[in-house]
């Protein structure tokens, strides 16, 4: 006979979510958009059905852990805080999504409350078991697996100024190009002779 230990986790939480959506007893509270999982996460999930896949979840624990209570279920879903440049520390999970889970899971006939804590009723068994036959025998598909894009380097818008610059530079490229320097050109010009006579202590004739 096929049991819930037979089936991987992931596999039969997914089949089993899917099973809970149907049922009108599982309904996410209208505080389930905005919530937070726990103290330790930052942002709130991004699977917008995520309460049915916590309800399945929570149902195949107690089922393997039963019976237990909500403390001890918000050690099994918490987390690892960041506190900024000190140590990361655990911290539990929400306590009020695993209570109104459970309430929900106990009003479809699922889970039993009484003094040991809370444990999967005969009904509960049967659906997880029926569920388990159903993965082994259709595995569901492997979620693909999310690949961020590669952002584009947005291009510079030319402006107005930056055209006439380039149009300005390519204008003196296309124009003459200055003829070469003659070799002693770029020397000081000679002085006139009546100073060179000066200098040499003669009189420049007349």
């Amino acid at each position: 006979m096929t049991t819930v230990y037979d089936v991987p986790a992931d596999d039969l939480i997914r089949k089993v979510a899917e099973e809970l959506r149907k049922r009108q007893e599982i309904k996410p509270p209208a505080w389930a958009a905005f919530a937070k999982t726990g103290v330790h996460k930052e942002m709130p999930p991004e699977d917008p059905d995520w309460w049915f896949t916590r309800a399945a979840a929570v149902l195949r624990r107690v089922y393997v852990d039963g019976p237990l209570g909500v403390e001890r279920m918000r050690s099994f879903y918490g987390g690892s805080k960041n506190r900024g440049s000190r140590p990361n520390a655990f911290r539990k999970g929400s306590g009020s999504i695993l209570r109104k889970a459970l309430q929900q899971l106990e009003a479809a006939g699922f889970i039993i409350h009484d003094k040991t804590g809370r444990k999967v009723s005969p009904a509960g068994m049967a659906f997880l078991d029926s569920m388990a036959k159903d993965v082994l025998a259709n595995p569901p598909a492997p979620i693909p697996k999310r690949v961020k894009p590669v952002a584009e380097e947005p291009k510079k818008a030319e402006t107005k100024k930056t055209k006439g610059a380039k149009a300005e530079k390519s204008d003196d490229a296309k124009g003459d190009k200055k003829p070469a320097a003659k070799k002693g050109e770029g020397k000081k010009a000679e002085k006139p002779e009546g100073h060179k006579e000066k200098a040499e202590g003669k009189k420049p004739e007349a």
